[in-house]
């Protein structure tokens, strides 16, 4: 595969990537995958990758007090929810994850021989050199609700 030198932006906020930090870039991007450090040289199959799976626990503590007034049960409820609990011990815990790009290499040019030549994808000023990066979402925070409710039977 062969890297063509680029530049992006202009003026103080162009940044040059070079062949050699674009192949760097690019083994490193294969190297921390564990689908194509496995599958080097070969089509990529279908349906062969997933997305990591995310797993989240939630923790409930509830009590409830009833008293009998007028002849019916009067309950009332006090429950303390931890939304992604995992989280709350640990930040990387229950987590989810983003692709990064799903092309990591533009559509090519030619070089002067006529080979066909790639640039690796550079977001915000940095080559891809990875595949997922952390969601950022409700979701993947822990949360504290309390709630209460009164019943009556």
């Amino acid at each position: 595969m062969y890297f063509q030198q680029y530049t992006q932006g202009t003026g103080a906020t162009a940044v040059t990537f070079t062949v050699d930090q674009q192949k760097q870039a690019w083994e490193k991007f294969i190297q921390q995958d564990d689908y194509l450090s496995a599958h080097r040289g070969q089509y990529a199959e279908k349906n062969a990758v997933f997305m990591p799976i995310v797993m989240r626990t939630d923790l409930s503590i509830s009590q409830e007090i009833s008293r009998q007034v007028g002849g019916r049960t009067n309950g009332l409820e006090v429950r303390f929810d931890v939304l992604n609990f995992g989280n709350l011990l640990n930040h990387n815990w229950g987590v989810g994850q983003r692709i990064v790009t799903t092309s990591p290499l533009t559509t090519p040019g030619a070089d002067a021989q006529g080979r066909l030549a790639y640039r690796l994808r550079n977001i915000n000023n940095q080559l891809v050199d990875h595949t997922y990066d952390p969601s950022v979402g409700l979701g993947d925070v822990y949360r504290l609700q309390l709630s209460l409710r009164y019943n009556f039977y």
